[in-house]
């Protein structure tokens, strides 16, 4: 299938790849490529991330502590967003 990241969704990776940066360009680059990793295995294999609510799904962006969250479309998979395990809130597209 294929994959449409929304303008939301990039903002929030890049968001969370500037956070990481002043800590570590190295961990910064480590984000994006992991989400684009992880955005392509999502496009094979929809099914791979847990059931959310509302018709999402999420999946854990490998180590870091973020969950990618996306949505099974009839022709595509629609990446919404990324939300740090350690927020208080729930995500919300």
């Amino acid at each position: 299938m294929k994959g449409k990241i929304t303008r939301q969704c990039r903002m929030m990776v890049k968001k969370a790849a500037e956070y990481i940066a002043k800590s570590s360009l190295k961990e910064a680059d480590n984000l994006i490529d992991t989400f684009n990793e992880k955005a392509t295995n999502v496009c094979k294999m929809p099914g791979i991330g847990t059931p959310y609510k509302n018709g999402l799904r999420k999946i854990k962006l490998g180590k870091f502590r973020y969950n990618i969250f996306y949505k099974i479309m009839k022709e595509k998979i629609s990446f919404v967003g990324i939300w740090h395990t350690r927020r208080g809130k729930e995500f919300e597209p």
